[in-house]
């Protein structure tokens, strides 16, 4: 076999293929590839050299491999259509999945999975959360919203019923506000007892890590909090990545 097939006409089946608006799935299409002999250098050191496919300008290569070639674990769950690299989780809902029993607010606005221009709910600006250059595609942001107000109050709280072992995640300042001069902290509180306090948090800090008890754990209260002495400043607080176990 040669090193180079140009033009190959290779039979992929793909499960989803969106043609204007209708989708069909299981569809067998025909893909112009590229085969080519790749080198695969891992902090400095070859560690496989194989063909891989070239496909408008992509480069693809086997997933377990080029994990095992970077020392992580690599399990795919063929059920939840899952591919795990590194440590593989248990059964998880991500928390901003789940209805939420009711939040109060004070001159701020809670935002799900992305930042929305609020009163125009298709309109995202930028998009995900972000901490520390790291973007999250999942979790819950506080934006304090009012003009010349340095103050953002909100708690969001959840009906958990004894159903969760643990919750996981991580909380920060977002990118968007982190040249704010107010600093922001998170409250967890499960069934009225203070089980985390974040301290002070400002923007350039890395994400601090959560992983909490939550058996038996009936209801969960989230508060956020965004104080300082800047009027013009507004600052907004993320807990990214939140699952409950």
């Amino acid at each position: 076999m040669k090193d180079k097939f140009k033009g190959l006409m290779v039979g992929l089946t793909i499960g989803s293929l969106v043609a204007g608006s209708t989708v069909y799935a299981g569809t067998n299409v025909k893909l112009n590839v590229v085969l080519e002999n790749i080198k695969y250098m891992f902090n400095g050191v070859e560690k496989q050299s194989s063909q891989s496919i070239i496909y408008n300008g992509q480069l693809y290569v086997s997933a377990s491999s080029f994990a095992k070639n970077s020392g992580k674990d690599f399990t795919y769950d063929g059920k939840s259509k899952t591919a795990w690299v590194g440590k593989k989780e248990g059964t998880f809902k991500y928390l901003s999945d789940i209805s939420y029993a009711r939040t109060d607010k004070d001159a701020a606005v809670f935002h799900f999975d992305k930042w929305v221009e609020v009163g125009d709910p298709t309109k995202a600006y930028s998009g995900e959360f972000s901490i520390s250059d790291n973007k999250y595609l999942h979790g819950i942001g506080l934006e304090n919203r009012f003009f010349m107000s340095n103050k953002g109050l909100g708690s969001i709280e959840y009906n958990l019923n004894g159903k969760y072992k643990k919750l996981t995640g991580y909380i920060g300042i977002d990118d968007h506000s982190k040249d704010s001069a107010n600093p922001g902290t998170v409250k967890f509180i499960a069934d009225g007892k203070e089980v985390y306090y974040s301290s002070e948090m400002l923007g350039g800090d890395l994400p601090k890590e959560i992983n909490l008890d939550m058996s038996g754990v009936l209801k969960l209260r989230i508060e956020f909090t965004t104080l300082g002495e800047d009027y013009k400043s507004s600052t907004m607080i993320d807990f990214v990545e939140a699952k409950l176990f």
